[in-house]
Formats: C-alpha cells, structure tokens, sequence
C-alpha cells in the first residue's frame, strides 16, 4: 500500500460520520465509479456506526454516483453488499465465455439483471462466496475458471485477483484501478461536496485513462 493512500486512511479516520464513510466509499468504489469495473464488494459491520449511516445515506449517495447495490448476503455481525454500475455489469455477464459459464450453473441471461442477481444472492447463501461472484466483479473468466478448479498453472501475480492468464492485461487493468484511486484521493482532497469530487473525478478519469 503507497503512502499516499495510507496517509488518506488516516485523513478520514474511522467511518463514524457520513463525511468519512463517504469518503471512504468514493475511495474504494472509484474503478466503478470510473467505469473500469462493473462492480464491487463492500462489508458493513452491524456493531459500528458505519453502517446505520450507510442505511440512512445509500439512497442519496447511490443516486449521485449512478450506481446500484444489491445485499448479498445479512450475516450475524456483517451486511455484504454488491454495488454496481447497471448497464456496465450487464455488458459485462453478457459476454459470450461469461454467458456460457454463468449459465452451466443455473443463471439465466434471458432474464433481467435483477433476477440473475437474485441467484447470485441465493448461490452465494449456498455455497458462501461462490467463485462466478468473479465474473460480476470483472475479473477475466479464464482467471476464475482457473482459480475456481485450483489450476496446476503458476500463479503469475496476485492483486484485486490471482492472476494465471495474461499477466500483460492483468497489470494494465491493475494499474488503471490504481490511477483511479489516486483520481478519486486527488478529487477529494480538493473537494469538500460530494457532486464536486465526483465530477473532478470523471473529467480527471477520461483524460488520465483511455476507456
């Protein structure tokens, strides 16, 4: 982890306020936000404030950024949570190889997005983190075949996932993720609304990054 995002961890402090916790989710959205990645994953702890601020605030904050969420999964002590850009992550399980994959386990992409969401909800109560929730993510299918049938292929790098295919593409896509993330600490710092980041932030995305 680079100073630069451990200096803003400690910036923001704990998620005890809509301020901080925004801040933090801005951060760690920001390759969805940017367009870069179809979704993501976040845990809400049921014992800390974070989380009746996220209940009370999601509508509006989620409206802002375009984005979506679906609650995979209502444990004891944590809420996981999808959150995702519609038409991104429809483009994205629509792809011929994630298609096919998706539907050898049961989903169906005659459906709506909603409704294949809905067996991700049910196969991730089953099964506890199913590894197609890689497809959703943006992950290359080729990784999460390998990693779901614990390949005999060298790991080639390990980052936002374990690499085993195309170490060229994988960097790319892992330096993108990371110039986004220093966009959105940037836009931030230089920032106090909300609709102001956002926007120095997506004007900032299309000239650093070629989508």
């Amino acid at each position: 982890m680079s100073k630069k995002i451990l200096d803003f961890y400690k910036k923001i402090g704990g998620m005890d306020t809509k301020e901080s916790l925004e801040k933090y989710l801005l951060f760690t959205l920001s390759p969805v936000i940017g367009g870069l990645k179809p979704s993501s994953t976040i845990t809400l702890s049921y014992d800390k404030k974070e989380y009746s601020i996220w209940s009370n605030y999601k509508k509006e904050f989620l409206e802002i950024l375009k984005l979506k969420e679906i609650v995979l999964r209502k444990g004891t002590k944590a809420e996981i949570i999808l959150i995702y850009n519609e038409e991104n992550l429809l483009n994205c399980i629509n792809k011929k190889d994630n298609r096919e994959f998706l539907n050898k386990l049961g989903y169906d992409l005659t459906l709506t997005l909603e409704e294949n969401l809905d067996i991700l909800v049910y196969r991730y109560e089953k099964y506890h983190c199913p590894h197609e929730l890689g497809v959703f993510l943006g992950i290359p299918i080729e990784d999460v075949i390998d990693f779901m049938g614990c390949s005999d292929k060298k790991c080639l790098m390990c980052g936002y996932w374990k690499v085993f295919n195309n170490y060229n593409n994988a960097k790319d896509i892992f330096n993108k993720y990371d110039i986004s993330k220093n966009i959105m600490i940037k836009s931030i710092e230089e920032n106090k609304a909300l609709l102001n980041i956002v926007d120095m932030f997506n004007k900032n995305i299309k000239f650093s990054i070629k989508l």
